[in-house]
């Protein structure tokens, strides 16, 4: 396992679905493609916006808390069938436990409880591949996504603001 840190949120222009990119020391990535809703809650840790009531992953936070628990890290250990496999691992009594959890909701939590992220070298994409894609001729085309900038980041939150759940399911059924 190595520890990697937030690069950035990208959106896929095609299929209008949020991308979470980690990044490790050396510059390989994990792309995770995340659910819209989970793309705000990490937005939302990322900006530290505080809300009246807590989401559920300030939710989770709470709990864990409550019961003299401590979230220790994040373990992305796995990529099998197109999906990835994660853990948060937690201190209870004295002992260690690993709970299985969607790597979308292990960054938002992990975010709230400000512990690292490590994810398994082998899934892991080299740093290279971003190279490869600046050199490819359709790096102006709309089919070329990369990390959103502020201004970006702003108008996806716009966007995720306004969207209810069945105008999500909607654009996916309609790509």
């Amino acid at each position: 396992m190595v520890k990697v840190e937030i690069y950035g949120l990208a959106l896929n222009l095609n299929t209008h679905v949020p991308i979470i990119i980690l990044r490790d020391k050396k510059g390989n990535i994990l792309p995770i493609v995340i659910g819209v809703f989970e793309a705000q809650a990490i937005v939302l840790a990322l900006e530290k916006t505080k809300f009246f009531r807590p989401l559920t992953h300030d939710l989770f936070k709470n709990i864990i808390e409550i019961l003299e628990s401590r979230i220790l890290k994040l373990e992305i250990y796995q990529l099998k069938n197109s999906t990835y496999f994660a853990n948060l691992v937690l201190k209870f009594h004295n002992k260690k436990i690993k709970i299985d959890c969607r790597p979308s909701d292990g960054i938002a939590i992990a975010l709230r409880t400000k512990v690292p992220i490590y994810a398994a070298k082998e899934i892991l994409e080299p740093a290279d591949i971003i190279n490869y894609y600046e050199n490819e001729e359709f790096i102006n085309s709309e089919k070329f996504t990369k990390p959103i900038n502020e201004k970006e980041m702003e108008e996806f939150k716009k966007t995720l603001d306004k969207m209810t759940a069945q105008n999500f399911w909607e654009s996916l059924n309609t790509k």
